[in-house]
């Protein structure tokens, strides 16, 4: 049921246009085009381009305001008998009363309220292990506990209503001929029913405020008075940061036709490796112990939230901390088998450095992008969590966005497409085009393990090791030691270290590093953690990417086979994907470690772990750009 990360890559589309000319785009989505003389001509001021841009020509102009609440149709997630209602804020230009049509940019959120706890899950537990090698059935949760509905439909339109700020997004381009709406998400702020942690109605909803805007749903007022958006073209973009850059992308995969161009910013493609990495569950750097329950009992900040309690008690037993398995409800949540159904283009944004939606996310997505035929662009940046290209490369993605929707919204056949499919961010701060991502050439690169023999620092060499009896390596989980100190110590019973020569020239990684390896445990299971690091001429080492995974699952994601304490097994993982430029004179380190204090459970400490590196049992493979012959140079030829 998973999919891979990386998958063989397509070449982008460059002929793939909305329509030549916006009243060509409209009537392909079911609005007819006035006959000349039928109707009385707009007075409003039309939209301007030059040069492909939309042109700032409302200025100035005074702005509508209104709020609508918009019926889902067949949706009742708060069990009060009433279809729930999404409350949307729009803010457009006068001139749409007088006869101008123009598209949206939709921002949906979460956070428009103010929520409940955040819960952080306890991580000092002992891990999940079958009693007996195989595979081990999860346990039953038991019965659903009794939840008595409400005893009266709620319609979301109670005041106060909280006026939502529309940002720099909003200031920028409304004067350019973009209506925007801020819908605040099912189960939050003014509108009705319950989230559902990420689950296919919080973008069900969304979808049914497009097709209010296309006349395929019904919306109203405060006072309960029919609305009509008679005052757009129907086509819509989304954006956001996070939680609400991932809406659009649950959205768009619904296959609505008229949302025409997201833009998902540090966003999650799939919850299941939001909240898991190989099997194992993992924190973000932020909130230890963070799970889909933390998200969704925060989030809930609608008028009666006692409503969504039961919604609370399904959250928690789908996400199935205890085992971290794959299964049904975090299939509904992974949004990459659907991405075929996208109608428009798709503008990511992630940081390389993103330690709460790691970067996995993006890879994944631009891989089913590429897969799918879908037009997009990926800008990775340094920075982590957040919108860093528009605080950091302002002018420059402002300028992209304008041709981005001016394009797919307007239907103005501008150059956008003809961008590089990819924009990085690097390490001295230039953003430097490519014309994919991966970076073009790059290629899994196998490195093999050579012991110390005494838990100091190995070797990690491009030759295999060619030792002719069993070298096992063992080291000692210890939860209450960082990292960061695995990395940095000379000898250590709790990690294993590996490095290859110092480089003689830079280096470039690109993609996800993979790990093999044979090995044993003394116990019914154990945590098995990675961590590639470079190691400079001088200072300390730095982390590039970190994987974390659990040998249960080594058959598969959605399944836990038990382990037989001390037999050897095969298990591969993955680190998170990583885009990198090695110095020259640095050294590229793996260090091998169990639980990590920040992001894995902190099971109690003792439990061995040994690593089989004879023979090449155990490797390591680096995406390298210019693949075995571009290192085995950086390292003198080895």
């Amino acid at each position: 049921m998973h999919l891979p990360i990386h998958r063989q890559r397509r070449s982008r589309p460059r002929n793939w246009l909305p329509g030549a000319v916006a009243l060509a785009l409209v009537a392909s989505i079911g609005f007819a085009a006035p006959a000349a003389g039928a109707q009385e001509q707009p007075t409003g001021q039309r939209p301007v381009f030059e040069n492909g841009r939309a042109q700032p020509v409302y200025a100035g102009e005074e702005i509508i305001t209104q709020n609508v609440w918009v019926e889902v149709e067949g949706m009742d997630t708060d069990r009060d008998g009433a279809n729930d209602r999404i409350r949307v804020q729009i803010r457009r230009p006068a001139s749409t009363d007088k006869g101008i049509q123009l598209p949206i940019i939709m921002q949906a959120s979460p956070y428009w309220g103010d929520g409940g706890e955040f819960l952080n899950n306890e991580v000092h537990v002992p891990l999940y292990a079958p009693e007996r090698p195989g595979y081990a059935p999860p346990p039953d949760p038991g019965p659903f506990p009794y939840f008595p509905p409400p005893d009266k439909p709620y319609d979301g339109t109670e005041p106060p209503h909280q006026t939502i700020n529309g940002g720099t997004y909003q200031n920028e381009f409304l004067s350019r001929g973009f209506i925007f709406a801020h819908a605040q998400m099912l189960g939050t702020g003014s509108s009705t029913g319950c989230t559902t942690g990420g689950g296919p109605e919080e973008h069900n909803s969304l979808k049914a405020v497009i097709d209010w805007f296309n006349g395929r749903a019904d919306a109203y007022d405060i006072d309960g008075n029919p609305v009509e958006a008679n005052w757009t073209t129907g086509l819509v973009g989304m954006i956001g940061t996070s939680y609400d850059g991932t809406l659009p992308i649950g959205v768009a995969t619904t296959g609505v036709k008229e949302l025409r161009a997201i833009v998902p910013i540090a966003a999650i493609s799939s919850y299941y490796d939001y909240r898991r990495m190989n099997g194992t569950p993992i924190s973000t750097n932020t909130n230890v112990g963070g799970d889909q329950n933390s998200n969704h009992n925060s989030n809930i900040s609608r008028k009666y939230p006692e409503v969504c309690d039961y919604t609370k008690e399904e959250v928690r037993r789908g996400q199935d901390r205890l085992t971290g398995e794959y299964n049904q409800w975090w299939h509904e949540r992974n949004y990459l088998p659907n991405i075929g159904n996208i109608a428009g283009g798709v503008l990511v944004q992630h940081g390389l450095n993103d330690q709460n939606v790691k970067l996995r996310n993006a890879a994944q997505l631009v891989d089913a992008l590429e897969e799918n035929g879908i037009p997009h662009q990926v800008w990775l940046h340094q920075g982590g969590h957040g919108d860093r290209a528009l605080s950091n490369n302002r002018a420059a993605w402002l300028d992209l966005l304008n041709r981005w929707w001016t394009y797919w919204l307007h239907g103005v056949n501008n150059d956008v497409l003809d961008e590089p499919a990819a924009v990085i961010e690097r390490e001295d701060g230039t953003w430097t085009p490519y014309d994919s991502w991966p970076t073009p050439g790059s290629a899994s690169t196998p490195l093999f393990l050579g012991a110390s023999g005494d838990n100091t620092t190995g070797r990690l060499t491009l030759t295999r090791n060619a030792a002719d009896r069993p070298v096992t390596e063992t080291f000692t989980d210890d939860m209450t030691i960082d990292a960061t100190s695995f990395a940095r110590a000379e000898q250590s019973p709790n990690r294993l270290a590996y490095r290859t020569p110092a480089l003689t020239e830079p280096v470039h990684l690109s993609g996800t590093v993979h790990v093999s390896t044979r090995m044993s445990i003394n116990a019914r299971a154990g945590i098995v953690s990675a961590m590639l690091v470079e190691y400079p001429k001088s200072g300390n080492p730095k982390i590039i990417a970190r994987g974390w995974s659990d040998p249960l699952k080594r058959f598969g994601l959605d399944r836990s086979y038990g382990i037989m304490p001390g037999a050897p097994f095969t298990h591969n993982f993955d680190l998170q994907p990583h885009d990198y430029v090695f110095n020259e004179g640095s050294q590229i380190g793996l260090v091998v470690y169990s639980s990590d204090r920040v992001f894995t459970l902190r099971p109690p400490p003792g439990t061995q772990l040994s690593l089989y590196t004879h023979h090449s049992q155990t490797t390591v493979d680096l995406p390298i750009v210019g693949g075995k012959s571009a290192l085995a140079s950086a390292l003198g030829g080895e």
